[in-house]
């Protein structure tokens, strides 16, 4: 019995589960959480959460709204891509997606920004309550492919709260 415990405990120091930070968004009265990985530069920002990636190439933000805000946080997030020095003369292609069994709406910009060639989506998730949940994700088609399991980790931990 011995043998067989000390054999347990040794297998599980080599099982590390990937760390995330659990984020209910908003803050009061949630509409949904999220996991965000720990390696991930996070803070909180005014209608939500932002984070970067490691190496700071990649940005990625939640944020909460009522259903009936989605042109404001459409107009929001074109002043945002402005004063990022990002191009919004590119016009959007819009599809629809379904993330962690939220069906909502994408808006891609393939775009530029200062580094060059970069690709900006907004993702508009209706999760109940009359709410919405709005994901920024913004970065070279390389540096999302180089973070891609953790962005793929991300966009799938999307939860409605009702």
């Amino acid at each position: 019995m011995k043998k067989f415990v000390a054999a347990l405990l040794l297998a599980g120091t080599f099982v590390v589960p990937a760390l995330a930070r659990n984020i209910a968004v908003p803050a009061s009265d949630p509409a949904a959480m999220i996991k965000v990985p720990d390696t991930w530069a996070f803070k909180e920002i005014e209608y939500g959460y932002s984070a970067v990636s490691p190496g700071k190439d990649v940005f990625f933000s939640v944020e909460s709204a009522d259903r009936s805000n989605i042109e404001a946080m459409k107009k929001a997030n074109n002043a945002w891509m402005k004063e990022n020095g990002i191009d919004v003369s590119a016009a959007p292609v819009e599809m629809d997606v379904n993330l962690g069994g939220l069906s909502g709406k994408l808006l891609r910009f393939d775009t530029k920004d200062e580094n060059g060639p970069t690709r900006v989506e907004f993702v508009i998730l209706p999760v109940g309550k009359g709410r919405i949940v709005f994901l920024t994700l913004w970065g070279s088609e390389a540096e999302q492919t180089k973070h891609e399991a953790d962005i793929n980790a991300i966009m799938g931990s999307v939860k409605a709260i009702q």
